[in-house]
């Protein structure tokens, strides 16, 4: 197979969908493996590397598209990428179709025929999401540090110190969510001696929370509770996904409300704070109601040195079994793999995604592959 590692286009990003070592063990299995130029340099993998692993070097991402049967990527799409897809071209990413989607990513993947993988769709039996996992682990942890350096005066902020120090009261941090964003960063804000508190909705998840961390308080979702929490804390980090068109669970009135030194930080996107909108990397927050705001998608990008291989962890060996057998036998072998592709033949062939935007599906079925 024809793999194609583009160079990601998204603004700040950083990672590769390929390191030199899976390049290498791409090759080795007999595949021919093209990267763009410069692809890695900022995760610190050079073309020379990829030379070294077996790969192709290619000067433009029209070489990588026009070429590659398999394309792998580290983020979405992004406009300049629409018009290179191919009818029946398989390309793994995040795109998370099933939240709050860019309809016309969508459908340039449905006009063009491309069959769309969505890596965050890739879910074990016991529910656990292992591509999701460690991009989720980094976030969390980067999104208490972000809280803390957006605190500090040279970069917008108040002025405030989110740090235990000896006579003075412990800053408040609340956590929306406890899967493993809210864990690890509930764990960085532990370290720090600040008060945390999680909210979850899961009385199993509850239960592991108090036991895996007891110094922190967790709690069960009431909204006069988390209103009132939200009222008094110096950070609010919100970890959970919003299911498309329901409405926001805390409102601009409820941020209106918060002290004015406070800092939200949303890992994210939008849908769950009313007053959350996208921001980048380049121009990570903004001012709302007088609370300062901060909501990057892609905070793995912060460190992608690490990121890079955590994910590749993950997703490597999907894309060797996808690259070794074709996509209809990985999938006939792969339940997680199989409940992943979620465009085909111009088509949403995932019912999540099809069912929460209310649109058409066509359940996907291996024979769709013939």
């Amino acid at each position: 197979m024809i793999i194609g590692c583009p160079t990601e286009v998204k603004a700040g990003e950083t990672r590769v969908a390929l390191t030199p070592q899976w390049s290498k063990t791409l090759t080795e299995h007999g595949h021919t493996v093209m990267v763009q130029t410069q692809a890695g340099t900022k995760a610190g993998f050079t073309d020379e590397d990829y030379k070294n692993a077996g790969a192709l070097i290619k000067e433009c991402i029209e070489d990588i598209y026009d070429k590659a049967e398999f394309v792998v990527k580290a983020k979405e799409l992004k406009p300049q990428e629409y018009g290179l897809l191919k009818k029946d071209q398989i390309v793994m990413s995040w795109f998370h179709l099933a939240e709050d989607v860019d309809f016309d990513m969508l459908h340039s993947m449905l006009d063009a025929g491309t069959i769309g993988i969505g890596m965050e769709l890739i879910k074990l039996p016991d529910g656990t999401r292992p591509t999701i996992k460690p991009m989720s682990e980094i976030a969390g942890s980067l999104a208490m540090l972000e809280a803390i350096k957006y605190g500090l005066v040279d970069h917008g902020g108040s002025g405030t110190l989110f740090r235990k120090l000896s006579g003075l009261p412990a800053p408040k941090v609340l956590i929306l969510g406890g899967g493993h964003a809210g864990l690890n960063a509930a764990e960085i804000a532990l370290g720090l001696g600040l008060q945390v508190t999680i909210v979850e909705n899961y009385w199993k998840r509850i239960a592991e929370l108090r036991y895996m961390l007891p110094a922190a308080e967790v709690v069960c979702w009431e909204d006069s509770t988390v209103y009132n929490l939200i009222s008094n804390t110096d950070v609010l980090l919100n970890t959970i996904y919003a299911i498309p068109n329901q409405p926001c669970l805390i409102s601009r009135v409820v941020v209106r409300g918060m002290k004015k030194d406070a800092v939200i930080i949303d890992i994210v996107g939008n849908g769950i704070i009313e007053t959350m909108h996208y921001t980048t990397l380049l121009d990570p927050t903004y001012y709302e109601e007088g609370i300062l705001h901060y909501n990057v998608a892609n905070m793995p990008a912060l460190c992608p040195k690490t990121a890079t291989k955590a994910l590749l962890m993950a997703s490597g060996p999907y894309i060797l079994a996808i690259a070794d057998k074709g996509l209809k036998r990985a999938c006939a072998e792969d339940p997680a793999l199989f409940q992943s592709v979620c465009t085909l033949n111009g088509k949403i062939v995932h019912d999540e995604v099809a069912r929460n935007h209310n649109l058409p599906c066509t359940p996907f079925n291996l024979g769709m592959l013939d």
